[in-house]
Parts: structure tokens; sequence; C-alpha cells
């Protein structure tokens, strides 16, 4: 009993001493491009026509009368349609863009209208695939690695414009991937369409996701996949927390490989390996280190990923728009994504910057049964809290993009500004209720800041209370699947 007890406390003391090193080795953070510390452009500016700072995309659609499809989400598995297009991209570094310029980029394309709620919005978002049906084209867009792949988004919903980039530069600079992103301005048919994110969409390729390819008689795989309703899967896994129904509304989506390389045995090894991964998650004997869950995931990549979700609130974490990874060589790690409805801009309900989101999802749920793993969530969040998501790094952020913006902000409420005319409020544009929509640009950031202050002061105070969650409870049941 006494060696017994000796070599738990070896165990223990190791674990501890692999946060503490994994902390010290990110106390620098990684070094990330972020677009609001550009200097602005040389030379004088143009006296006519759209100038910006911000790189330009143009789109126009082969059929001009042709409307973008994807408004409506398509139903029972039915692949989403695109409207072929020519792309021109001008991007002068350090000079003014104009659509006069000699183009950075011009290319053919796919585009449709993507996103969940936001498919209805005015501001539209998009998928770009550059290239045609019959063949891709991988092209670099505004300094991002090259892919054939990008998402287009349009923030609108939130009207500080700011969202997505704040908290994908802060995810980026303490996780292992995060999405590039940039500022730019659209048209559509030679309409001005905006301010816009161009975002690298979540995908396996150099730059991206760098996963380990397997050959196709291999069934062996890394993988990608994806947390989503349930409805919108389009290679849908039959795996433990499906079947179980542990899942509730949502399920898991297999990404890669993609249905071109996914061969029955590929997908039957995912599903087989997600599923010895989740009966760890849902065994009494999570809660050991040597037996459990941690074998397979990688638990400082997602205690940072519940760090940075709860802090801003994306309240879809964990459940939907939820992204896992898994390179054949290593262990599964979280991807952040869409944090446009964080901080208090739920269309549905407002949020009071209490209580905990992830405390019910499928598997981070599970994870916080683990006194470990909700230690090493309390040790990041309070390291982090004294740099990257302090109030004044995150205020300086917000002050020096809004600064970087400029001139775009303006001439994108030139055309969006009704929505901060309350007369005419309807279910798809607007928050609900109607008082939680502000009159000004101004009122929007002021809002952005104080809730981030706010949850941060709640965090604060509140975070050890997360240990109530790895607490045996006297009426447990003791289950073995």
């Amino acid at each position: 009993m006494k060696s017994r007890l000796i070599y738990i406390g070896i165990v223990l003391m190791l674990v501890v001493a692999a946060m503490k090193s994994d902390m010290r080795s990110r106390a620098n953070h990684t070094q990330r491009y972020m677009q609001h510390h550009e200097s602005m452009p040389e030379g004088e500016r143009p006296e006519s026509g759209f100038v910006t700072h911000l790189p330009i995309i143009s789109i126009n659609t082969t059929d001009p009368a042709e409307i973008i499809p994807g408004e409506v989400a398509p139903k029972d598995g039915m692949p989403e349609t695109y409207a072929s297009c020519e792309v021109v991209i001008y991007d002068n570094e350090d000079q003014w863009n104009t659509l006069q310029d000699a183009a950075d980029i011009q290319a053919d394309g796919l585009i449709r209208i993507r996103g969940n709620t936001s498919r209805k919005f005015d501001k539209k978002s998009y998928l770009l695939k550059f290239g045609t049906q019959q063949k891709k084209e991988e092209f670099s867009v505004m300094g991002m690695n090259p892919s054939d792949k990008w998402v287009l988004h349009g923030p609108f919903l939130d009207r500080t414009l700011l969202r997505n980039y704040l908290c994908y530069n802060v995810a980026g600079q303490i996780m292992e991937y995060a999405p590039q992103t940039r500022y730019c301005e659209m048209f559509i048919n030679g309409e001005y369409q905006g301010l816009y994110l161009a975002v690298e969409a979540i995908s396996v390729e150099e730059g991206r996701l760098e996963l380990s390819k397997t050959g196709k008689k291999n069934p062996v795989t890394s993988w990608l996949v994806r947390w989503d309703r349930d409805e919108k899967s389009d290679n849908k896994l039959d795996n433990f927390t499906y079947y179980t129904y542990q899942g509730g509304i949502s399920s898991l989506d297999l990404l890669y490989p993609g249905k071109a390389a996914c061969t029955p045995e590929k997908k039957a090894y995912v599903e087989s390996e997600i599923s010895m991964i989740e009966r760890s998650l849902y065994m009494r004997e999570s809660n050991s280190r040597l037996k459990g869950y941690s074998m397979y995931i990688d638990t400082a990549e997602f205690a940072r990923y519940f760090v940075i979700n709860e802090f801003f609130e994306n309240i879809d974490a964990g459940r939907f728009s939820t992204y896992y990874y898994k390179d054949v060589r290593g262990k599964v790690k979280p991807v952040v994504w869409d944090f446009n409805n964080g901080s208090d801009n739920y269309i549905f309900f407002s949020t009071d910057g209490g209580g905990f989101n992830m405390v019910q999802s499928p598997w981070l749920g599970e994870m916080l049964k683990d006194e470990l793993f909700v230690n090493e969530v309390i040790y990041q969040y309070t390291a982090l809290r004294k740099d990257l998501l302090s109030d004044e790094n995150l205020d300086r952020m917000i002050d020096e993009t809004i600064a970087y913006l400029g001139e775009a902000v303006d001439r994108n409420y030139d055309k969006y500004g009704y929505v901060f005319l309350l007369e005419n409020v309807d279910d798809i544009n607007y928050l609900s209720p109607v008082e939680r929509n502000y009159t000004s640009y101004e009122q929007s950031v002021q809002q952005l800041k104080d809730q981030i202050h706010a949850r941060g002061r709640w965090m604060d105070r509140n975070i050890e209370i997360l240990l109530q969650y790895c607490r045996e409870s006297k009426n447990a049941l003791k289950l073995n699947y």
C-alpha cells in the first residue's frame, strides 16, 4: 500500500511539473502577425474613385443576374451549390488600393452564402473557392498561406466589427493553431458590400492543420471532425456519443479524410478511435491520468480552448461549430471558431457575464470531472489574465484596431447604418429583445469592452468553482461501457 501511494505521488508530481513547464514554454506566447499593426500607406492618396488602405476583393458572378446560392441551407444531406465567379484582389503593400490598380490576384472561383442564423442577415458571409468545378487553384490571400478555400466573414450582428478578429488573434498567440484573418473591403458585381474579414477555412493542408497522411489502403489515418447540428453533417460518424445520445442535437461530421479519400476502412478506424476516446471520458476511470482520456487528448490545448471560449462567452463552443483534429502520431486538439455570438452578442437572448457554458457539452463536460484538468484550466486562466486576457491588453487591441480601420468603419455604416435606427427592428437582423441593440458604433464598442471587463471580474472571482464538477457525488452511478 505504501509503495502504491509513493508511486501515485510521483505521478502527480510529474503531471504538475509538466503543467508548469508547458506554461513556462508559452510565457512569451506564439508570435502572430496582426494586421492592425501595419503602418498606413505611403504616398499621396488618390483623389477620385474608391480608395482604401485595406485590401479589396471584387467578385463578379459569371451570370450577374444569378442569385448567389445558400441563403437557405440544404436539407437531408443535400450538397451546397455554388455560383461561378471571377475573383479580383487588390492588395498593394504599403500603398493605397483602388479598383483601377493592377490586380494582385485574378482568378476563377466558386462562391456561396455560408453560416447558420447569419445566412439570412442583410449582410452575408461567403465561402469562396478558387478554381472551377473541374480544377481547384491555390492562392496566397493577403499574405496568408496559399489555399483554394477561404471564408469571407461579413460582421453584421456584431456591430463592433471586431469580435472574430480580436478573438482569433488572442487565441493564435496561445494555441497551436488558430485561423489567420485579414480585414478587407468587398464588392460583388460592382456593388459595395462593406467591411469583411478574409479568414482561413479550417482544413488540412500546409500552413493550416498539417497532419500526417497515410496511404489509401491503410485504414489508419489522421482526422479532422466538426461538432455541429445533426442535420448539417455531410459524412456523419456513428461514434459512441452519437449512438448513446450523449451529443444531444449535435453530431460529429468527418471533414478529413474527405469523401474522395475516405474509404470505408478509414471511416471505421476514425469511428473506432473516437469511440475509444469517448469511452475513456465517460468511464469512471477517466479520473485517472494513467488509464483515462489524457492518453489520447492534449489536455493543455483543451484547457486553453476552454479558457478562451468561456472568457469571450462563445456559447456555441463545445457543441456547434466546434473542430477537433488528431494527427496519426499525436493527441486530439481543438481549434477555435466563430466568436460572432460572443461577449453577449447571441441573437436570441442575453448573457449576464456569469456561469460556465461548456460544463454540459460533450467531451469538455466530462473532462471537467477530472480535478487535474480543472486545475490546469485554473492555472492557465490565472496566467493569461495577467497579460493577454487583461482588461488593459484587450482594450488596447480594440482601440488600436478601430484606429487602424479608420474610414472603413464609416464606409461600412454608410451602407448598413440603418441598424442603429431602431424604428424598424425585425427578428433577423437585430438582437432580441430590442433594448439590447445600440444606436451608435461607439455605444456598441463600449458594450463589448464593458462585457469583457464584467466577464473577467466574474471569472476572477469564480474560476475555482469549477472544482465542484470534479467532486464525487455520493449518488454517482458507477457505469462501465
